[in-house]
């Protein structure tokens, strides 16, 4: 068997493979393939299982090697990559030659290799972590959207207050007050208690307004950046006006809300603001490992195969056609919108592999029982056998190993804590 390697620049790279049929990789899975189609071959005039080889070669040899070529194929490449010590990104091309039984095989491989990352700078580095105060502020925030949430909605033909919902069309007009084709919004929900400025207008005139009425009213126009862009004529026909009744806070809503599990509203507070000091105890997390990533992926440049920011990509757009259910999702537009990040994520799992491994990081029983424990205890579930799933998930484990790669990079940090507030504003 011969071959040769020929560098394309960058990561890419060709591999031009011959093999003749006397090769001893070749001529074993050949032979084997010929052996399995003999153990259940019928032909006329012979019992199953005893038909020469040399007929089965002669009256099927063409079709079974053509089966068998994807295997052997898959084998020379391992075994040459295995030998030249490669570790492939992707395969970006691949011809076979045509052949009959009995010639040599020929084929051309194009494809990237995972670049040798030598990560650098990621310890000693000052970090700053985030400690949420959790105000009161924060938690009527959460309490009015708690009472917004059940809210009552009642259908009405005049709205006596800004407590209410409109639902409208809005078509833009030229200068003579004639509809732009393409430039019409239907069922647009515009909710009178909103707090924005260039909403004002529009409110005012809908709160003077009944069902079914219409209406022409200038509003401003925002760019992608929502920079305003100047005033433009619109026709605004009301086609639904929703009263809007939002439940007092009292005893008797925080039992409701909480299943009977709140008997009084302070005990509903106490509860919300728990449930806001974990979660901004992991958001302060996130935000921290966020910091790390970026400051470490700053500090080291390599190139990043095509292959996999393409693989990424494609697992991502499976997923957003998951969701989007029977909606025809822009495949173009997915991958425009997201490659940059698609970059930055295969970078990032290339570099965080190369630390782990610099740094001989990994998962033991210890970790996976700790993790479970604490699981386990969030979840009152069985830590045992939350113990046991673990030890058997690769998934669990990559995700563990990645947060003794995080705390592996802390540890070796200047880490200072900052007080921040969230930024919620009391909502009436």
């Amino acid at each position: 068997m011969d071959y040769k390697i020929v560098d394309l620049g960058g990561l890419k790279k060709q591999l031009e493979v011959t093999a003749s049929v006397q090769d001893e990789l070749v001529k074993e899975k050949f032979n084997s393939a010929y052996s399995e189609f003999q153990k259940n071959a019928a032909i006329p005039g012979f019992r199953k299982g005893k038909t020469p080889i040399e007929i089965v070669r002669k009256r099927y040899g063409e079709e079974i090697e053509s089966e068998t070529l994807p295997d052997l194929v898959n084998d020379i490449v391992k075994g040459i990559f295995e030998r030249e010590d490669t570790r492939i990104a992707g395969v970006i091309d691949y011809n076979l030659d045509p052949r009959k039984p009995g010639e040599s095989l020929h084929f051309l491989l194009t494809y990237e290799i995972v670049p040798n990352v030598a990560p650098e700078d990621y310890k000693g580095m000052k970090l700053e972590r985030a400690m949420y105060r959790i105000t009161p502020e924060a938690v009527d925030h959460e309490l009015f959207h708690i009472r917004e949430a059940n809210s009552e909605m009642k259908e009405v033909d005049a709205l006596p207050d800004k407590a209410g919902i409109a639902t409208v069309d809005l078509q833009v007009l030229d200068d003579k007050g004639v509809p732009l084709i393409g430039q019409r919004r239907e069922n647009y929900r515009i909710d009178l208690r909103a707090k924005a400025p260039e909403l004002e207008e529009i409110q005012g005139r809908l709160l003077k307004s009944k069902l079914g009425d219409e209406f022409q009213i200038e509003l401003e126009m925002f760019d992608k950046s929502n920079k305003p862009t100047g005033k433009k004529p619109f026709r605004v026909a009301v086609k639904k006006l929703e009263q809007v009744s939002t439940p007092e806070l009292t005893d008797e809503f925080a039992a409701k809300v909480s299943g009977g599990k709140i008997e009084t509203v302070e005990t509903l507070k106490k509860d919300i603001e728990r449930d806001l000091e974990h979660y901004y105890e992991e958001k302060a997390e996130e935000e921290l490992r966020d910091e790390i990533a970026q400051r470490i992926l700053a500090r080291n440049e390599f190139e990043v195969p095509e292959s996999m920011v393409d693989d990424y990509l494609n697992d991502l757009i499976e997923e957003v056609k998951k969701k989007s259910g029977d909606q025809e999702v822009d495949v173009d537009l997915v991958k425009e919108r997201y490659r940059e990040a698609s970059v930055r994520a295969v970078k990032w799992n290339l570099l965080a592999s190369a630390i782990i491994q610099k740094e001989k990081i990994g998962v033991d029983d210890t970790v996976l029982a700790k993790a479970a424990e604490g699981e386990a205890a969030k979840y009152m579930i069985d830590r045992d056998k939350l113990f046991d799933f673990y030890k058997k998930s690769d998934d669990v484990k990559t995700k563990l190993l990645f947060n003794e790669m995080f705390n592996f990079i802390i540890d070796n940090s200047e880490v200072s804590i900052v007080e921040k507030t969230p930024t919620h504003q009391h909502e009436d």
